[in-house]
């Protein structure tokens, strides 16, 4: 059986995201590109946890004020990311397998207290002046993105690219 093409959502809150993290735990899904939601959702537990304690690395000033930064005005102004290499130290660990319930806790955690981060995002590696509300914007967004790439058990699968 073919894969299904990739959802598209748009999250504006964290309990969004876990919504749709629960719903495809709890109904099963397909893949449509290699991760499984363990992995998903380990990656963005990193990222989250990252931009919250910080990555210990940040992208030259002249990428963050300008390619960076116009990518990242586009991704708000569409609510939509497109797929890029993730780099090695946000790959997931974990191997492609059954889910772990512990990973997707995990990252359920995390958003959580994102939703309640109001700290500094002063050495955030992507983007200058970056207020928490859009930082937390953008995570929904990058969640989106992620979490499109599966479709639960009993979706329709003709869905748009």
């Amino acid at each position: 059986m073919p894969r299904p093409k990739k959802r598209i959502l748009d999250f504006h809150t964290g309990e969004d995201v876990i919504a749709e993290i629960n719903r495809l735990r709890q109904d099963g899904y397909r893949k449509t590109k290699n991760w499984n939601l363990t992995q998903a959702c380990e990656h963005l537990n990193l990222t989250m946890t990252g931009g919250m304690e910080g990555f210990g690395f940040r992208l030259p000033w002249i990428l963050r004020a300008t390619v960076i930064k116009w990518v990242i005005n586009r991704i708000f102004r569409t609510r939509k990311m497109s797929s890029a290499p993730t780099i090695d130290r946000l790959k997931p660990k974990t191997e492609d397998g059954p889910d772990d319930d512990g990973v997707i806790d995990d990252c359920i955690a995390t958003i959580r207290q994102a939703e309640r981060f109001d700290g500094s995002l002063e050495d955030y590696p992507f983007l200058d002046n970056l207020k928490p509300d859009d930082w937390r914007q953008f995570m929904w967004i990058h969640a989106a993105h992620h979490l499109g790439f599966f479709v639960a058990n009993g979706e329709e699968t003709r869905l748009p690219v």
